[in-house]
């Protein structure tokens, strides 16, 4: 089989035409078989890995590639004072595994919707928009795709967005792309308005530094450890701040 991560260097310890696969077909019993991609972030742990004999392999989570070590999703048991990997059916490793993936998917999640826009939610309130919808006209077999792609061309709630939507912190401070002192006119901008921000309302100071380093309001409340409705109202805030400054900073 073709190597589909060619940028991934082969490692001994994987199998290439099966270690890139989170379920695969167990050869004697034909029953699917679950591993959890567990991204390498530290040399040491692909050293620890590699000395135990576990697949190190390059894999698709979400709408990230990355360098993993593929755990078996078993449930353990003791055996002689030690844990080890007990039997476990199908059904509960497809539990393990989702438990695994689930936060790392409502991320890659936040982070597609972060910036769409409010729409109505059918029920008298409001829902940020998913950027993919289901195809009503799949079925199961029919090599349809499960979901459709949610285009923002000739949407009225984001052609309503683009004519009355607010600069986004860089785009209000850094407005001039053909001045050649522009770089330098947006730092001195910065540090202006972060001075301002922590000498009025210094407990949004640190939200501002991340909105002007371009952080997305979903990776700024991560950052935090904020819900995002607290980062959103407190985004408004700041918003109203930066008009303020910009109308009064010297031209």
């Amino acid at each position: 089989m073709a190597n589909k991560f060619p940028e991934h260097k082969p490692d001994p310890c994987e199998t290439p035409a099966e270690a890139f696969r989170h379920v695969r077909k167990n050869p004697v019993t034909g029953k699917p078989e679950y591993f959890y991609p567990m991204e390498i972030t530290d040399p040491s742990f692909r050293a620890c890995a590699r000395a135990k004999g576990m697949e190190i392999t390059g894999t698709r989570l979400g709408n990230r590639v990355i360098e993993a070590v593929m755990v078996p999703c078993r449930e353990s048991g003791m055996h002689r004072g030690l844990e080890v990997p007990a039997d476990t059916p199908p059904e509960a490793q497809r539990r393990l595994y989702l438990a695994c993936i689930s936060d790392e998917l409502r991320e890659q999640d936040a982070r597609r919707r972060d910036g769409r826009c409010l729409i109505p939610d059918g029920r008298g309130g409001l829902k940020r928009c998913r950027p993919r919808t289901p195809n009503p006209e799949y079925t199961p077999g029919s090599g349809l795709p499960k979901t459709l792609p949610v285009r923002c061309e000739g949407c009225p709630y984001e052609d309503r967005r683009q004519a009355h939507g607010t600069e986004s912190f860089c785009e209000g401070l850094h407005r001039s792309q053909r001045d050649p002192f522009a770089a330098d006119r947006y730092l001195a901008k910065r540090k202006a308005f972060l001075a301002h921000v922590q000498q009025n309302a210094p407990k949004l100071y640190r939200l501002a530094e991340l909105l002007t380093l371009e952080y997305s309001v979903s990776e700024a409340a991560r950052e935090l450890g904020l819900p995002r409705s607290t980062l959103d109202y407190r985004v408004k805030k700041l918003q109203r701040m930066l008009l303020q400054f910009l109308a009064d900073y010297p031209r």
